[in-house]
């Protein structure tokens, strides 16, 4: 049986997030996963099987809440308060926070090597850090299902026009938290700013611009790293299909010279009843990376 631990720690923005360490140091090396919209350790039902498979195999890994985890939340503030954040109310800008809580956590715990793991909006915050701050432990990414998120929003959103100019005249008017009228996605509310942070076109979010497909993706063209990205295709986050949208990805990845992509048939977006399978996609690119050198 594994070894797993819950961890509480605080941001350097005073806010104290929990996250569950799987124990497993033969490789030295642990999966940092930095979960999607409004997700948590309780309900990613396939981060527990790959972390019951990375063990088996010698990872750690270390599931790392951010700020946004739940629809909502009261997180515990270092000056006894508490603030309301959760995927309603984050501020994309400030996941450089919790990212490098985790980061500083999993090296402290004894990881000589971390292999960081976003999933749908955590693949963009985990972009966006990898971008701004220098992190030599981070020696591979794993984009699993990585969203346009300005791109789906144009796309398939026929109230986006109305809501980003709500929410800019919420923001304009002092009133950045204020809710807007529609539904985030057709599927939950959301506050004027963190609207505006995710899908208004050139956001910090917006780093894998797959329907503009500008000639050079600003950030991902940076990532020297070896990157592992896949998707299902069933009720997925893509623009065109998956293939074409990781293909494209790949090709805008200049400065990675080990991209590797998949697409995972029959499988959705959080890879229910494809659990086993992603989870053996993932040790398996990472024994090819990591273990043999290649």
């Amino acid at each position: 049986m594994s070894n797993v631990s819950f961890v509480y720690d605080w941001t350097k923005d005073g806010l104290r997030l929990q996250g569950v360490h799987w124990q497993e140091f033969r490789h030295n090396t642990c999966v940092l996963f930095i979960h999607g919209t409004s997700g948590n350790m309780i309900e990613n039902y396939f981060a527990h099987v790959l972390a019951q498979h990375l063990v088996e195999k010698g990872y750690g890994f270390f599931y790392g809440h951010t700020r946004g985890y739940n629809h909502m939340n009261d997180i515990r503030t270092k000056d006894g308060n508490h603030r309301t954040i959760g995927a309603r109310f984050e501020i994309f800008s400030e996941c450089l926070y919790d990212i490098d809580l985790w980061v500083s956590k999993v090296r402290e715990l004894g990881y000589e090597s971390i292999i960081l793991m976003g999933h749908s909006l955590g693949a963009n915050k985990a972009i966006h850090y990898l971008s701004e701050e220098s992190a030599p432990a981070i020696t591979g990414l794993i984009l699993a299902s990585p969203p346009d998120l300005v791109g789906l929003s144009k796309r398939y959103d026929p109230k986006r026009n109305d809501m980003i100019h709500e929410a800019k005249m919420n923001v304009n008017n002092g009133e950045p938290t204020k809710l807007l009228s529609h539904l985030h996605d057709g599927w939950f509310e959301i506050s004027s700013q963190t609207y505006l942070e995710r899908c208004l076109e050139g956001c910090e979010a917006d780093n894998l611009p797959i329907l503009e497909n500008p000639d050079t993706f600003a950030v991902l063209s940076t990532l020297r790293i070896p990157i592992l990205a896949f998707m299902g295709d069933v009720n997925e986050v893509n623009i065109h299909t998956p293939s074409e949208d990781l293909a494209l990805m790949q090709g805008k990845a200049t400065a990675c010279l080990k991209f590797e992509y998949m697409v995972m048939e029959g499988a959705n977006h959080n890879y229910e009843g494809n659990e086993q399978e992603m989870a053996e996609m993932v040790v398996n690119w990472m024994k090819r990376q990591f273990e043999l050198g290649v």
